[in-house]
């Protein structure tokens, strides 16, 4: 079931979005990103459920600073710019240029540590790419400055046979993430360096993908705005029925894995990180070994049955 947008509606609200935006566009010299923005009207029970959306005409421009984040090439090595130079031959010799900066994940623990620092880093660049074997290590390292404010990197595989078209994929195409705290969303679709044509193109193909992934599909979506980052919200779509119509799929938990990385200050040593954040140490060929590196909730309670046993220990004196 689609929306019943039409494409002649499509191009109305770009032209009328474009003589908004022309006197902006001439002071900056830089053509503004057209965002679609839609309100549900049931909020779906998720947590920041990503869906990804592919354009026919790339968001590419000339001017987009783009930051990959990759692994280590040496984990034993201190030195970082190992991995940078390595990855930096890599994506030479795979004809990949719209690259501006590699930060390896040693790096980024090193430099980054700071939450000041963490937060210039999520405002330095347009895009930030992640290499698809760190990306679970990301969301401690990055916190807030990055998943608070839905700048979180883009997974891509950097062993893939053809990488100039997964980075030209990654930076061409966009996604969408349903926070499942609030009935807004907004996904950016264009940009007026485009012509009106492939941008009318990209919103009805986002608007199509939307519709199918989004819980409750169409008759969830109230209604649909484009705009531009500093403009108003132009109506595309509105619906007038009922909340009572819409049947949301139930959505089971998904248990998370145990992330396993290896650990430079331990002799052929292990990290365990459990999806509540509590960090092991664990020795190849051992076993009930693990020692404790962080745990806030395990540290809670061993306090508070330390506690007990002396309370217990007292009384049985008395």
């Amino acid at each position: 079931m689609s929306l019943g947008v039409k494409k002649t509606e499509v191009k109305q609200i770009t032209e009328a979005l474009k003589k908004l935006t022309k006197t902006s566009d001439e002071l900056l010299d830089e053509a503004a990103d057209i965002n679609l923005q839609f309100t549900v009207k049931k909020i779906p029970k998720l947590t920041n459920k990503t869906i990804k959306i592919k354009l026919p005409h790339g968001l590419h421009k000339k001017n987009t600073e783009v930051c990959l984040f990759v692994k280590d090439v040496n984990k034993k090595s201190r030195e970082h710019e190992l991995s940078s130079d390595h990855f930096q031959d890599l994506l030479k010799s795979k004809g990949v240029t719209c690259i501006s900066e590699i930060i390896p994940l040693k790096s980024l623990k090193l430099e980054y540590k700071p939450y000041e620092a963490k937060r210039n880093l999520s405002q330095n660049y347009d895009m930030y790419l992640a290499d698809s074997r760190i990306v679970r290590l990301l969301p401690s390292l990055l916190g807030k400055s990055f998943y608070g404010r839905k700048r979180q990197p883009v997974q891509v595989n950097l062993e893939a046979k053809d990488l100039n078209k997964e980075i030209t994929n990654a930076v061409n195409n966009t996604r969408c993430i349903i926070t499942g705290r609030g009935p807004v969303s907004m996904v950016r679709v264009a940009h007026f360096d485009l012509k009106t044509t492939h941008i009318v193109d990209n919103v009805m193909s986002a608007l199509e993908q939307l519709v199918s992934a989004i819980p409750g599909g169409a008759v969830n979506i109230r209604n649909v705005y484009l705009k531009t980052k500093d403009s108003m919200a132009l109506p595309l779509y509105v619906s007038m029925g009922s909340i009572e119509e819409v049947n949301l799929p139930n959505t089971k938990k998904t248990r998370k894995e145990l992330v396993v990385d290896e650990i430079t200050t331990v002799e052929e040593g292990k990290v365990e990180i459990t999806p509540t954040g509590f960090v092991t140490v664990v020795k190849e060929g051992q076993t009930g070994g693990k020692i404790t590196l962080r745990g806030k909730r395990s540290g809670k309670k061993g306090l508070t049955s330390k506690k007990k046993k002396m309370k217990l220990n007292k009384t049985k004196k008395t």
